[in-house]
């Protein structure tokens, strides 16, 4: 029989052995546990990826499609747009058409290439003598009088990107001499670079400026030949002059102004009235001769319309009333206050006194006398002498006797032909400041190019250029234009030129 401690160890060890199995049945069955849920798990997952990957599948089918629509969708829009354009440059093309022959200039396109003409409008062809379409395909080159100034002009086109208002001459059809001034941009036509060219026919001018250079330098060799006589009695074929020293006596503090121009209606009378009614606003002493004694104005310009003249110029002409009878003070009547004074010696506008004066003749250097008596008797610091159109003796008389000269004219080539004998006629003369007034200019984009036009033509200053204006050659209203409307165009360029008559005025007084 077993020791009973024996038992009792041996029972602790089927104690202990049952426990440790039955820890691991317990563990076994977790485990058995662990994996089914795994299990479960894993096939749960692989059906969540079966379906994603599903819809991935769906998403790229459906993007595979939106691509090709958006790609067909695409490929019409780009065509619609380049219809579009297309339609868009045709419409450009015809609207350029529509308004290049509706231009009242010559217009033609070349090709920037070989020069070929590529289109031409029904004024070009009407400069040349060819209806336009025989123009077409033809060397712009071939119309050049000389191939080189071609050159010249395309080199500007291309380093200036623009050429405007060149002289060139260009040849017609027959081989005749053409002057033209010709005006290029670039531009796309027929998907080509090309050059847009306008041309304005200016032969006329340029023939009427070389007879004008002409005429001065006969005048100019004739003056020469004849001004060695001490008492400078020359002659032009047409005109005398005589006594010219005469008419140069001793000079007052005043400034001497003669407003003239070769041509009566280029509003002459107009201007000298607003100037002197402008230099009395700026505080100065001003005095107005009428010289014009054969059609007289001046008189109603300052406000004397109606009023009984009691002595004229033509009576101080005449001996029939002294210096002291002639100027009226005028001031009270220019419808705005000023601060200076203006005094005006009226010519008669009495057809028995006009007719007196030209049939019985008057000593012209009364005249002039007169100029420096008036300046002197009333202290005046500006005279401004309004003369008879064109070229006799009392106007060469008038020329000797003042300081400056304002010319009007008119950009023509009738005006520019008798100004520039004026003014060599006056630089003869020594007339020491010479300007020039444009009046009347119609288009007002061309002021730069007339005022370079007529500075380089008779190498004086422009004083100003007055545009083309009804109302101020039509002004009937009490007083002056210039005083009643500050702020017209017409007004800002008489200030300027009354700014510097004032300007030169004062620099003349202090020496």
């Amino acid at each position: 029989m077993p020791e009973p401690h024996v038992t009792a160890a041996h029972d602790v060890a089927q104690q202990d052995a049952a426990v440790a199995i039955e820890e691991l049945r317990r563990r076994v069955q977790e485990l058995e546990q662990e994996k089914h849920d795994l299990e479960v798990m894993l096939e749960n997952s692989t059906q969540h990826a079966d379906h994603v990957s599903a819809d991935l599948v769906q998403e790229r089918d459906d993007l595979t499609t939106m691509l090709e629509m958006t790609t067909e969708h695409a490929d019409t829009v780009e065509e619609e747009l380049q219809e579009r354009a297309a339609a868009a440059v045709l419409r450009g093309e015809q609207q350029l058409r529509m308004i290049v022959e509706a231009t009242p200039a010559a217009i033609l396109i070349s090709r920037v290439a070989d020069g070929e003409i590529v289109y031409a409008n029904t004024m070009f062809g009407a400069m040349f003598g060819s209806p336009s379409q025989e123009m077409i395909g033809r060397k712009l080159v071939d119309f050049y009088y000389d191939p080189s100034d071609r050159r010249t002009i395309i080199a500007n086109l291309e380093e200036h990107k623009a050429v405007d208002h060149q002289e060139v001459r260009f040849r017609q059809l027959d081989g005749a001499l053409m002057w033209v001034d010709i005006s290029l941009r670039l531009l796309e036509f027929n998907q080509e670079t090309a050059i847009l060219s306008s041309l304005y026919d200016i032969t006329a001018r340029k023939l009427a400026e070389h007879r004008l250079q002409q005429q001065v330098e006969n005048l100019r060799q004739e003056l020469q030949e004849t001004s060695e006589s001490a008492d400078l009695a020359r002659s032009t074929g047409t005109t005398s002059f005589r006594n010219l020293d005469a008419a140069v006596t001793k000079q007052g503090t005043a400034r001497l102004i003669a407003v003239h121009s070769f041509r009566g209606g280029n509003g002459k009378s107009c201007i000298t009235a607003n100037l002197a009614a402008l230099l009395a606003q700026s505080g100065q002493r001003v005095g107005v001769i009428d010289a014009n004694l054969q059609s007289p104005g001046m008189h109603g310009l300052l406000g004397q319309t109606g009023r009984k003249i009691d002595f004229s110029v033509n009576d101080y002409l005449l001996g029939t009333c002294s210096i002291h009878q002639l100027a009226e003070d005028v001031t009270a009547d220019l419808g705005q206050p000023v601060t200076g004074k203006l005094f005006l010696a009226s010519a008669s506008v009495i057809p028995g006194a006009m007719a007196q004066v030209l049939s019985q003749g008057y000593d012209p250097l009364r005249l002039t006398q007169c100029f420096h008596d008036l300046a002197s008797l009333l202290q005046l610091d500006t005279l401004l002498i309004d003369t008879h159109p064109g070229l006799n003796e009392e106007a060469l008389l008038t020329l000797r006797a003042v300081q400056t000269l304002i010319v009007v004219l008119r950009a023509d080539a009738q005006d520019f032909e008798g100004t520039g004998v004026t003014v060599q006629i006056a630089r003869q003369l020594d007339v020491a400041d010479i300007q020039l007034m444009v009046n009347q200019l119609s288009d007002t984009s061309l002021v730069q190019v007339v005022r370079a036009r007529v500075e380089q033509t008779f190498n004086g200053p422009v004083a100003a250029i007055l545009p083309q204006s009804a109302e101020f050659m039509e002004f009937e209203s009490p007083g002056l234009f210039a005083l009643r409307h500050s702020g017209h165009p017409i007004t800002m360029a008489l200030h300027h030129a009354a700014r510097r008559l004032a300007s030169v005025t004062r620099t003349a007084a202090a020496h």
